[in-house]
């Protein structure tokens, strides 16, 4: 570098920069950033996808919500359906099938303890929390295919957990299921 004469240092408005032939090196302006591209809009299938997984969520959560059970001495009390607890009403079918008189469950209410069941009640709270799960899967293993058979992005924006599945789209299950409820 002897050979070299200029004195490089870095220009600032702050500082003077001098070489011994009077140049000062002023560096380049940087470059602007680019605009970034919009994203591509989703393609039909992706809004699909996106349309069964929030429709996934919902029934997950109407599920785990619960439902309402009137009892035999006609009182009606509220049960959640989390995972456990569809697990452990599974496992209290075998003593309702064994007889057993005093089951003991909990309702959904955090504040109650824990008490026991008569084998009707316990009986009545595992066939409608059975059959409660099963219309929301069957529901929703319907309305996904009705989703997927959709082919514009409005309709499928349309769709809600609960809307009426055409009846092209309903298996035989859903149909047995909603003539049995009346709808």
């Amino acid at each position: 570098y002897e050979k070299y004469t200029t004195i490089y240092q870095e220009y600032s408005p702050e500082e003077k920069a001098y070489s011994n032939d009077g140049s000062i090196y002023i560096p380049p302006e940087p470059e602007p950033e680019p605009e970034p591209e919009p994203p591509a809009p989703p393609t039909l299938e992706e809004v699909q996808e996106t349309k069964v997984a929030e429709m996934n969520m919902t029934q997950q959560a109407v599920i785990e919500a619960g439902m309402d059970v009137q009892l035999t001495g006609g009182e009606k009390e509220h049960f959640s359906l989390t995972q456990y607890d569809q697990q452990s009403l599974m496992g209290l079918q075998s003593l309702v099938t064994a007889g057993e008189e005093n089951i003991p469950w909990h309702t959904s209410d955090e504040t109650e303890h824990c008490k026991f069941y008569s084998n009707a009640d316990m009986a009545l709270i595992v066939a409608t929390a059975l059959s409660f799960v099963t219309y929301h899967v069957t529901y929703f293993r319907d309305l996904r295919i009705y989703i997927r058979s959709m082919n514009d992005t409005e309709s499928i924006e349309a769709v809600y957990y609960g809307i009426e599945i055409p009846e092209t789209y309903q298996s035989e299950p859903l149909k047995a299921m909603l003539a049995a409820r009346g709808a």
